[in-house]
């Protein structure tokens, strides 16, 4: 299938395997490093993630947009002496970029990646939320703090890949559920705490029933707003978890001939995560709505035969693009948005025939096209990705530090870059620093002006007025770590993004899971954990 569709877009085979273009890819996406700098164009004071050293001309997003200025005044000719991918990062850094991608947004001024959300804050890569905080990847929630993958939930805190939820804590994989606490691949459940592979339970503490009576006096005895008292009960239940729990050997329904993990209503996928409403797709992370797409991350909305895309929507026929939108029968573009027959440009809005932002007739077009593909090939780079090397985020700022972390000297011998005040705040003064108290009781409203120091990392951090509210109506204890490491945390939390032969445990089916071998969770086929479970 892949091989058929690279044919179809006259691509040839990648010479990277599809880990080595993951890491590609995920280093072009800084999502969550905000920096204060000034608008280029205006000179007003904007939040972007494009930090103040960085070469780059950014502009406000909102100036973006305007008709200050004309992306075609940065158009230049083609020199056929030297590679494309040179040239093209020379208009990179001429050529103005957002400042973030945000649109829509109500008093939600701190945030990457998110669309129609209000009085959020830090928040990214997450649609139509309201008062949510510290989130990401969450959509249509209220109420919600520090939540990963999330949907239609409301009064969550740190939550992973749940929906249509209402107040639950410290929970994975649940859907439906509400009144919960430390919960596992649960549906339908309601006042439970500790179980897991539960359906439509109700008054449950580590998978024993109680009444109602007897649940609550329990839930008082295990104190979850003291910090020790929940260390206690997460080790207990994560024991609990490891010899008895058993797992399908991916998560996700409703779909045909996929592989791959957290994927919905997807047919003839290959290599999916987080993903749905796929058809004969391949290597695809948080996308949806997309046919005939390959090597993408975030492609939405009937995005169609799309290859090596990073923050796609609504395309068709494009290769290699970055925060490019609505754009059709194009290659190598950055923030163009409803563009055809482009090559190698930036910023474009509503433009035609154009190569490095110069404007062509479409047969000048069509035969430089050509001519530049012929030189591409000779210089090896027809049909590659763009490297690490022309990003323009340090790989220290980038998702690819999540999942392929590197030191400097390992990113620096590759030739990719690496940005060196992304951690300025540790040796920044913050003013004195504060102790954080074992007991959510004892947190008072003037600790939102104290400053606390990360366990993990030595980074200042603080609580906000709205943080502690849910904190303490959920009864758990503040972070001892500051937002990086918990959203890390979480993300570690989730299975790898990479798929191993194993086998059933049940009836020995051969499956391809994201549990690795040497892991010891039990892992079923779809048959037969739902034999086991429901």
């Amino acid at each position: 299938m892949e091989q058929d569709f690279l044919e179809s877009i006259d691509m040839p085979i990648p010479s990277l395997c599809p880990i080595c273009r993951r890491q590609w890819r995920h280093a072009w996406r800084n999502e969550r490093k905000l920096y204060h700098r000034t608008c280029d164009l205006t000179g007003k004071q904007i939040i972007s993630m494009y930090a103040p050293d960085s070469p780059y001309t950014v502009y406000d997003q909102h100036e973006w947009h305007s008709d200050k200025w004309n992306a075609l005044e940065h158009g230049r000719e083609i020199d056929f002496s030297r590679p494309f991918f040179d040239q093209y990062d020379e208009l990179m850094r001429d050529a103005p970029k957002k400042a973030i991608f945000a649109s829509q947004n109500i008093n939600s001024d701190y945030g990457n990646g998110i669309q129609q959300d209000k009085n959020c804050y830090m928040i990214f890569v997450s649609d139509h939320n309201e008062d949510c905080y510290y989130c990401y990847a969450c959509d249509s929630c209220t109420d919600c703090l520090e939540c990963l993958n999330c949907y239609k939930s409301t009064l969550c805190v740190e939550c992973i890949d749940c929906s249509g939820s209402y107040n639950l804590a410290y929970c994975e994989r649940c859907h439906n559920c509400c009144d919960s606490f430390l919960l596992s691949d649960c549906k339908g459940c309601t006042d439970c705490f500790g179980c897991f592979g539960l359906r439509s339970k109700q008054y449950c503490i580590f998978n024993e029933q109680y009444t109602e009576a007897e649940y609550r006096q329990k839930l008082q005895e295990l104190n979850t707003g003291n910090f020790s008292s929940l260390q206690a009960a997460q080790k207990a239940f994560q024991d609990r978890r490891i010899k008895q729990q058993i797992h399908q050997y991916y998560d996700g329904n409703n779909n045909e001939n996929c592989t791959g993990d957290h994927i919905v209503n997807c047919r003839n996928c290959i290599d999916c995560y987080d993903s749905g409403d796929l058809e004969d797709c391949g290597h695809l992370f948080y996308s949806y709505n997309a046919r005939d797409c390959f090597d993408g991350h975030v492609v939405v909305e009937n995005s169609e035969k799309c290859y090596g895309t990073i923050s796609t929507i609504g395309q068709v026929n494009t290769q290699f693009t970055f925060a490019s939108f609505y754009s059709r029968d194009g290659m190598y573009l950055e923030f163009c948005e409803n563009t055809a027959h482009c090559f190698g440009c930036c910023g474009l809005r509503r433009n035609e025939y154009c190569i490095l932002n110069k404007q062509y007739t479409k047969e000048e077009y069509e035969d430089l096209r050509a001519k530049l593909r012929e030189h591409m090939r000779n210089t090896g780079e027809w049909g590659r990705p763009l490297p690490p090397s022309v990003s323009p985020f340090g790989y220290n700022e980038t998702v690819a530090q999540e999942y392929f972390p590197l030191t400097k000297d390992e990113v620096m011998v590759r030739g990719w870059n690496w940005h060196d005040d992304v951690d300025q705040a540790l040796s920044a003064y913050q003013g004195p620093k504060s102790a954080m108290p074992d007991d959510v009781s004892e947190a008072e409203d003037s600790l939102c002006g104290e400053i606390f120091t990360c366990e993990r990392s030595g980074k200042p951090f603080k609580i906000i007025p709205q943080e502690l509210k849910l904190y303490r109506k959920h009864n758990v204890p503040l972070p001892r770590l500051c937002f990086d490491e918990r959203h890390l945390e979480r993300i570690h939390k989730r299975n790898p993004r990479y798929l191993w032969e194993r086998a059933c445990k049940n009836c020995t089916k051969k499956l391809l899971s994201s549990y690795s071998p040497e892991r010891e969770e039990t892992i079923y086929c779809e048959g037969c954990y739902q034999k086991a479970v429901y």
